[in-house]
């Protein structure tokens, strides 16, 4: 009986399989938005290259995980402090609408994290690795 073969799950790894091959060009396209958006070597809002040097930062920012260049890593510790009510903006396009901009923006990067530790997600890893 050691070589009865379970044709269910070979049905089913064969379906996978095609369903990965005819979306290949989605896959990549989610791997990139996933690879680059976490790249520590590039600001986390604006993609500007970033030396080693400048990945290594004490800012508040490094607390949420994101490394940006010195221009966006001071726009985001002022809109923390703004937003926390610790301060008053210090120019003129620091407005509610800048504020609701940086909150889409941590929404949109908790929302990337929340996808990446979906079981979905993970369950396409491990079928890309196979």
């Amino acid at each position: 009986m050691d070589k009865v073969v379970n044709i269910e799950e070979r049905l089913a790894s064969k379906r996978l399989k095609i369903q990965l091959e005819k979306h290949q060009g989605k896959i990549g396209a989610i791997q990139k938005l996933i690879q680059c958006s976490s790249c520590h070597f590039r600001c986390a809002l604006c993609g500007q290259h970033l030396s080693e040097s400048d990945c290594s930062s004490t800012i508040p920012s490094a607390s949420f995980g994101f490394v940006f260049c010195d221009d966006c890593g001071e726009e985001f510790e002022e809109y923390l402090a703004v937003s926390r009510g610790e301060k008053s903006p210090e120019v003129s396009w620091h407005n509610e609408e800048w504020v609701k901009m940086w909150s889409a923006w941590l929404d949109y990067r908790r929302t990337i994290n929340g996808f990446v530790g979906s079981p979905e997600f993970k369950s396409l890893l491990d079928e890309l690795n196979r």
